[in-house]
C-alpha cells in the first residue's frame, strides 16, 4: 500500500498584524493565497505561502477574520 504524504507547513495565525498563534500543520493538498482555511476553531484566509530555505515545510500566514463590532 503506497503512502501519501501531505504538505507540511509552519503556520502563523494573525489578527491585523499581530501573531496570535503558531504551529505545524500537514494538509492533504497544497493551499494558495486567498484560500479559506480552518485550524481548529479558527477560520481565516491564507495571506501568503513561502518556502523555508533548507526545509521541506512551507511558511503559511493566515489572516483571521476580525471580530464583528457592534456599531451604534
Amino acid at each position: 500500500v503506497p503512502s501519501v504524504a501531505g504538505v507540511g507547513y509552519r503556520y502563523e495565525l494573525r489578527r491585523d498584524d499581530e501573531i496570535v498563534a503558531t504551529g505545524h500543520l500537514t494538509l492533504d493538498t497544497p493551499v494558495s493565497a486567498g484560500d479559506p482555511i480552518a485550524i481548529g476553531s479558527s477560520h481565516g484566509t491564507v495571506r501568503d505561502v513561502q518556502p523555508i530555505y533548507g526545509q521541506q515545510e512551507r511558511r503559511l500566514v493566515i489572516d483571521l477574520g476580525t471580530p464583528e463590532r457592534v456599531s451604534g
